[in-house]
């Protein structure tokens, strides 16, 4: 077991160790003790539920929807948001072998760097910022530098940027740039400049999720999808703009 599991490691970033799951009896769900309302009735109580906030948070309760929050088992497991396991093709070799037997020719990062060289009308890739800084032709703190002079001021792209704090920006930067020097980047995508929606935290910025009303935690921190960002070394340009409360998405 643990020879494959090396094996499988070998071959993906991020791939998680296996952990036993904990001996709990299996859970059986109470019934839902909300009443069966309809018609007039059903109206009444949908109205009144936007205007009194009690009405929604009971019938939340009343039907079990927070109950993982009570299985004390979960507390010792972090939770994985999204798909984090990234395929990595061997380096050692310029031919690899799929699941299928089927041998394929690996390309380096600047061969996609270059077969995706952008036009006016394209976007630059991950791994073409990648590329470029690892031959030296492009450093983070030069993209950051270009980008904070399209987006700080009162320019076409500005306005989709709700937030933007150019001294954490540039550090972030300046760190990125370092570790290229060094030969030590954090993983591909170190120094790859990415934007936060406004509904996600990000420690330092306010959260107002395209409306005028704060939504900012009192007790600050980040989410943890942006966190896994911030420890591959993205740096994290600003808090971008968004329908208002999300309600034109």
């Amino acid at each position: 077991m643990a020879s494959s599991t090396a094996g499988i490691q070998a071959r993906f970033y991020n791939y998680p160790q296996p952990r036993e799951a904990p001996e709990t009896p299996p859970y059986t769900a109470p019934p839902s003790k909300n009443p069966v309302v309809k018609g007039r009735l059903l109206t009444l109580v949908g109205s009144l539920s936007t205007k009194l906030n009690l009405i929604p948070s009971f019938l939340y309760t009343n039907t079990n929807f927070p109950v993982l929050r009570t299985i004390k088992d979960l507390e010792d497991y972090e939770p994985r948001y999204d798909p984090t396991v990234v395929k990595i093709p061997p380096r050692d070799t310029e031919h690899a072998q799929n699941n299928h037997g089927e041998h394929y020719r690996v390309p380096s990062i600047q061969e996609i760097a270059s077969q995706q060289a952008p036009s006016p009308n394209q976007y630059h890739s991950s791994s073409f910022y990648t590329s470029q800084y690892q031959t030296q032709r492009l450093t983070p703190t030069k993209v950051i530098e270009g980008l904070l002079g399209q987006i700080s001021s009162r320019q076409e792209h500005s306005t989709a940027f709700l937030q933007i704090i150019p001294e954490k920006v540039i550090a972030a930067a300046e760190a990125s740039t370092t570790r290229y020097r060094n030969g030590d980047p954090l993983s591909p995508l170190d120094g790859v400049p990415v934007v936060i929606k406004d509904e996600l935290d990000v420690d330092g910025y306010e959260k107002s999720l395209g409306s005028s009303l704060d939504f900012t935690r009192k007790e600050g921190g980040t989410s943890w999808c942006v966190q896994k960002w911030e420890d591959a070394g993205a740096i994290i340009v600003g808090k971008s703009n968004m329908h208002e409360l999300g309600l034109g998405s």
